[in-house]
């Protein structure tokens, strides 16, 4: 009995030990097994890592400096910058450092010997470039700031008897968070919207046309640019670029003043009068004077001198190349005007008209009116007058000397010349006739 107890016993630790042995592989196995799939996981991240460090080269932040900046009558700054770069060849990545202002997506970077791979726009954009051949590389970048500048013309307007001296400078403050020190300076003059328009209606795709203006090459591309409508509001249809002499400073947030033109041309001395709106005067002074430039005149504020002493502020209105801009002097006691109702009559007939629906009597009421214009020169010279006067639109002329230079539904107007103390009238007449039915018969 005894005996049998020791073999059971000995079975059992054999089968206990076999057990063991079957666990101990199984383990391993496991083992081997999750080495193998953190292997097979790892390998691939591993290899892919190892392509990206081998393909870059090297990735580098960059800054360039300012070049030239242009400035648009809405306040948008185009800006270029250029700089030139030692580079080895292969794939680099170069992170565009840009103001805060900026805007980004309208980056546009140019780099010698070099393919564009991918931009990837984070806070500022990431350009993954191929270059082709090692060595000195030029680097152009452009972009725009919206809001970020401003420009206005300021004009010395000094007369003489039959000229007038313009002096026109630029008044430009720079918004854009940092000094912009030797560039070149470029001023864009458009013909004057009617109200302004928000920066929340500059779309990207009308600052894409921008900044194609303000790329590096875009010297065909802004001749083009420039004579087509302003995608941003459709209300500049005609756009100008002034070029500074020289490269400037500009200071933040200071305005700075600089030359934009400054000539010397005809002028025309012409008095004006509406006699309806000022039956006795006073008549107003103007001048005209003709654009010489093959630039025009943007609209702004002038100071008007004669004989080196102020004589009040006006505006000068956009005046396009060739033509002549009107500056209101105000009014003048050289000419004595005065619009005097000289007769009045009116005549009522009773009439019948006849129809299908039977007899109707109608009054006809005819109204005669006569006026009297006088006009005296009170100066020693020549001078040019236009005298304009309104009529009703169903008025009929009767009678008018001297006779009009230009005669519309509403109005009568005379261009005159008038000799030194001279004293003359224009009369005229006309009848407005109004009909009012009574009765049936």
């Amino acid at each position: 009995m005894s005996l049998d107890i020791n073999i059971l016993g000995a079975d059992e630790f054999r089968i206990k030990f076999i057990s063991l042995q079957c666990l101990f592989l199984l383990g391993i196995c496991l083992k081997i097994k999750m080495v193998l799939l953190m292997m097979l996981f790892c390998l691939p991240v591993t290899a892919a890592s190892d392509d990206d460090s081998d393909s870059i080269e090297a990735t580098t932040a960059l800054t360039l400096p300012v070049d030239s900046v242009t400035i648009y009558p809405d306040g948008l700054m185009a800006v270029k910058r250029e700089g030139i770069l030692d580079v080895t060849e292969g794939m680099h990545k170069f992170v565009i450092n840009l103001p805060d202002k900026a805007d980004k997506s309208s980056a546009l970077l140019s780099v010698s010997n070099a393919s564009q791979e991918r931009v990837v726009y984070e806070a500022n954009p990431v350009y993954t470039l191929n270059i082709t051949s090692a060595g000195a590389q030029s680097f152009a970048l452009s972009y725009l700031m919206p809001g970020a500048s401003s420009w206005q013309p300021k004009y010395d307007l000094h007369l003489k008897d039959d000229d007038v001296l313009i002096r026109a400078n630029a008044v430009v403050m720079n918004l854009g968070g940092e000094d912009l020190n030797d560039v070149w300076l470029k001023l864009v003059s458009g013909l004057p919207v009617s109200q302004p328009y928000p920066q929340a209606k500059v779309q990207q795709d009308s600052l894409r046309s921008y900044a194609l203006a303000a790329a590096p090459q875009a010297e065909a591309v802004e001749e083009a640019f420039m004579e087509s409508p302003s995608p941003a509001t459709g209300e500049l249809e005609t756009l100008y670029i002034f070029e500074l002499e020289g490269r400037k400073d500009l200071v933040m947030d200071k305005a700075i003043g600089f030359p934009l033109f400054e000539l010397e041309v005809p002028l025309i001395r012409v008095y004006t009068w509406d006699a309806y709106e000022e039956t006795s005067g006073p008549v107003r002074e103007e001048i005209r004077a003709n654009n010489t430039l093959s630039s025009p005149w943007p609209t702004g504020e002038a100071l008007l001198y004669k004989e080196g002493e102020y004589v009040s502020s006006i505006e000068m209105p956009y005046t396009p190349a060739g033509t002549n801009a009107t500056l209101d002097l105000g009014p003048s006691a050289d000419i004595k005007v005065e619009s005097k109702l000289a007769d009045y009559n009116v005549t009522e007939n009773i009439k019948v008209v006849e129809s299908k629906d039977g007899n109707h009597t109608i009054k006809e009421t005819i109204e005669t009116w006569t006026y009297n214009l006088s006009i005296t020169s009170n100066v020693d010279h020549n001078v040019s007058l236009e005298v304009i006067d309104t009529i009703p639109a169903e008025a009929k002329i009767l009678s008018v000397s001297p006779k009009p230079s230009e005669i519309t539904a509403t109005s009568l107007k005379w261009e005159m010349q008038l000799s030194p103390r001279l004293k003359t009238a224009i009369n005229y007449s006309y009848e407005v006739t109004r009909t009012e039915s009574l009765a049936v018969l």
